[in-house]
């Protein structure tokens, strides 16, 4: 399995407490192999498992991560998805100055074997079958949740995950997760397909 991190989407905003970027840099660094560890424990499963993922964190005065959520993710398994997450949480940050501080950086990690790719439209139908179920696991969580699911070759759904639009949006995500799990698409043919959609 092979990794690459783009080192260009790291960002520290001091909106609310400033920070030192090379300390953050260096706590992500930290994360990498702890992350791909995550990632290929689900690969044994889930061999096409692989994607984007921009990690976004909001860091307390004394270095601890209040709130961690995948701002961004193509993952499309949840078990992995909050493996990182509790990477996340578990770390040491630098120490904001002034206040709170605000990371993220994001990952791209390439799957062992490649899935074949769905568009959205491919499953659109399928999606609105579930929509109502969907809309009632958002319980109001305002903005675009994303999702990301592997679909079997007879179907049904490997695995899936999901983005939320914010921190808070991550109380939802379990059981958009546990709708989308259940639902049966087309085939795929004879290997597995993989598919990222708007949540309605």
């Amino acid at each position: 399995m092979t990794e690459a991190i783009d080192r260009g989407a790291t960002s520290v905003e001091s909106e609310i407490g400033g920070m030192n970027e090379d300390d953050v840099d260096q706590a992500f660094a930290t994360l990498k192999d702890p992350i791909l560890a995550c990632v290929e424990h689900r690969a044994a499963r889930v061999k096409e498992l692989g994607g984007h993922f921009q990690l976004a964190l909001r860091i307390d005065r004394e270095g601890h991560a209040v709130s961690a959520y995948l701002r961004e993710s193509t993952i499309g398994d949840r078990e992995t998805e909050r493996c990182i997450l509790d990477l996340a949480r578990d770390a040491t940050w630098p120490k904001p100055l002034g206040g709170e501080g605000l990371a993220d950086r994001s990952f791209d990690v390439d799957p062992p074997a490649e899935p074949i790719m769905w568009d959205e439209k491919k499953v659109k139908r399928a999606v609105s079958t579930v929509a109502a179920g969907l809309r009632r696991c958002r319980r109001g969580a305002d903005g675009d949740f994303t999702a990301t699911a592997y679909v079997r070759p007879n179907g049904r759904v490997l695995a899936a995950g999901v983005a939320p639009p914010s921190a808070a949006g991550d109380e939802a995500v379990d059981c958009i997760v546990d709708t989308i799990s259940k639902m049966r698409f087309a085939s795929p043919g004879r290997r597995a397909a993989k598919v990222t959609f708007a949540v309605p």
